[in-house]
């Protein structure tokens, strides 16, 4: 009875931290061009081309994430048709 609960609350810690990619990415991106343009001057160039570099990773990171969650999914749906 234990078991299917400790499943239930890895699922929910791996959709979380899908959740949390994005934004934290945009975050990292956004902290590092403000800080850039403030050290070099070059106001708001560093802190565009740093947004942009953590919106691409971000997205990448989420289709990533997406994809191994999903073929999780799918080699547990492939191993519960087998074992019936």
């Amino acid at each position: 009875m234990r078991r299917p609960l400790l499943n239930d609350f890895r699922k929910l810690a791996e959709i979380s931290s899908l959740v949390l990619i994005l934004p934290s990415s945009i975050a990292v991106g956004l902290a590092i061009g403000y800080l850039l343009d403030r050290w070099l001057k070059t106001e708001p160039w560093m802190l565009l081309i740093w947004l942009i570099f953590g919106v691409a990773s971000g997205l990448l990171n989420l289709f990533r994430g997406i994809k191994r969650y999903l073929r999780e999914i799918e080699e547990k749906g492939d191993r519960s048709r087998r074992s019936d």
